[in-house]
This record gives structure tokens, C-alpha cells and sequence, in this order.
């Protein structure tokens, strides 16, 4: 287990992520109220259309990762930080120091990626275990 200076170290860490996903958010809301709706020339609305779907591509992935690290900060805060969603066995500290949002164990982790790319799947991973998407 991860003792308890290196624990704060990491929540710290985290929670500086997070405002700065926070502002970066809040920046690109502002950024993307300015991008006008209609132009006259269509060339200038796909490029504008792209560029929106972009954005809203990149806010998406930062808003999940922003629920990642707040429900990392959860975990941390009551205690949970570090034990596998799956098996409930401990996460090595040097796999959390590296991963610190890792919900799974090495072992867990390989099975449900084994089990995606034997699925062709892509995006989180499913850990049959125990029903869950996990990262």
C-alpha cells in the first residue's frame, strides 16, 4: 500500500489536474461561443462545422477525464484508493504511482484486454467479473 505522504502527494497532484482541466473547459466554452453559427460562405461553415465537432470531441474526452479524477479524489478520501474493482486485491504501488486512476490490478487489467481485443472492442474495458466498464 502507498503510505501516506506519497498518498497526499498523489490527491494533491490530482486535484491540480483537475483545475486545470477545469479552466481548460471553462476557456473552451468561451472560445466556442464566439464561433459565429451561419456564413455566407459554405467552405467557411464546414471548416467551422469541423472545427466545432473538434472541440466538442476534445471537451468530451476531458469532461471524462475530469469524472475520473474526481471520483479518484473519492476513492482516495474514503479509503478505497488502490484495491481492485474486480478482485478487491491491491493495486501495486508503483502501477497507482505510474496509472494513479487505475481501478484495476495488473492481472484484471490483462484479462479485460484480453477479452476487448478478442472482442474487437474499443473504448473502456469490461471487466466480466464484475460487470463493470473499468480503466
Amino acid at each position: 500500500m502507498i503510505n501516506g505522504k506519497v498518498l497526499e502527494n498523489v490527491r494533491r497532484q490530482l486535484v491540480q489536474r483537475m483545475e486545470n482541466l477545469q479552466d481548460t473547459v471553462s476557456r473552451a466554452a468561451v472560445r466556442m461561443k464566439g464561433i459565429p453559427d451561419n456564413q455566407a460562405d459554405l467552405l467557411d461553415q464546414a471548416a467551422t462545422e469541423h472545427d466545432r465537432a473538434l472541440e466538442l470531441a476534445i471537451r468530451a474526452r476531458e469532461s471524462h477525464q475530469l469524472r475520473e479524477i474526481q471520483e479518484t479524489i473519492l476513492h482516495i478520501d474514503r479509503g478505497q484508493f488502490g484495491i481492485c474493482v474486480s478482485c478487491g486485491k491491491t493495486i501495486s504501488p508503483k502501477r497507482l504511482l505510474l496509472a494513479p486512476m487505475s481501478r484495476l490490478c495488473a492481472p484484471c487489467k490483462e484479462k479485460t484486454e484480453l477479452h476487448r481485443n478478442h472482442q474487437g472492442g474499443y473504448g473502456h474495458d469490461y471487466d466480466t467479473e464484475c460487470g463493470n466498464y473499468a480503466t
